[in-house]
């Protein structure tokens, strides 16, 4: 006999919860492992955009911290004082100087150990141009230690645990079960502390390469 409505409800509602579980799963995955993929479900809208303007408002106004508060090129870039691989590192560390802030899904993942090493490969050269290199990721300062020390960074490794950080850059991802992590995304910011350039897309094996080749176009501007 079939099982009354009530408990096929209960069956369907099941089902559905593990299906999205297992989704979230496969995208947070994805997003650590692939090194040359970017995702941006925040971008991923089925409103119009009068009707996403006026969600996003009223967002804003009953929780400001749950947007994603876009950082744009040409704006200050929203500061930052947190734990990190090397006690704790501030963007007042870097005042006066070009900063290079990426932003990594989860240490020890294939991409996110490229992107890394792209970074410190190229290190001596971006340095050479002026600028100095601070990792963002929302692993705990103990992982971001043991991160850095397995491959001899010589920069910085921000411990964004909460993802504030990550939510004020725009590079946050926020998926059922699994939480919130950092999309790998780079900023360029200026010795005036202003966001001078972004890489929405990041192809990890290339970070450093990418990073020395804009940042030779805004020197020498």
């Amino acid at each position: 006999a079939p099982a009354p409505p009530a408990t096929q409800a209960k069956q369907s509602i099941s089902r559905l919860q593990t299906m999205g579980f297992r989704l979230s799963l496969l995208v947070a995955a994805a997003a650590c492992v692939a090194p040359s993929m970017a995702f941006a479900p925040a971008a991923i809208s089925l409103r119009s955009p009068a009707a996403a303007a006026s969600h996003a408002s009223a967002r804003s106004a009953a929780s400001p911290l749950d947007l994603n508060m876009a950082a744009s090129v040409g704006a200050p870039a929203p500061p930052f004082s947190l734990p990190s691989s090397k006690g704790t590192t501030s963007i007042n560390d870097f005042e006066g100087k070009w900063t290079v802030l990426f932003f990594f899904p989860k240490a020890f993942t294939q991409g996110c150990t490229c992107q890394v090493q792209s970074m410190e490969e190229e290190a001596k050269a971006i340095r050479a141009l002026g600028a100095e290199i601070v990792g963002a990721s929302t692993d705990p300062v103990e992982k971001c230690v043991e991160f850095s020390e397995a491959y001899s960074l010589s920069y910085p490794l921000l411990s964004d645990a909460d993802g504030q950080l990550a939510k004020e850059y725009d590079s946050a991802i926020s998926l059922p079960i699994v939480g919130t992590f950092a999309n790998r995304k780079t900023f360029i910011i200026n010795p005036q502390g202003e966001l001078a350039y972004a890489f929405d897309k990041v192809n990890a094996k290339e970070a450093g390469p990418e990073v020395i080749e804009q940042l030779k176009v805004l020197t020498e501007a």
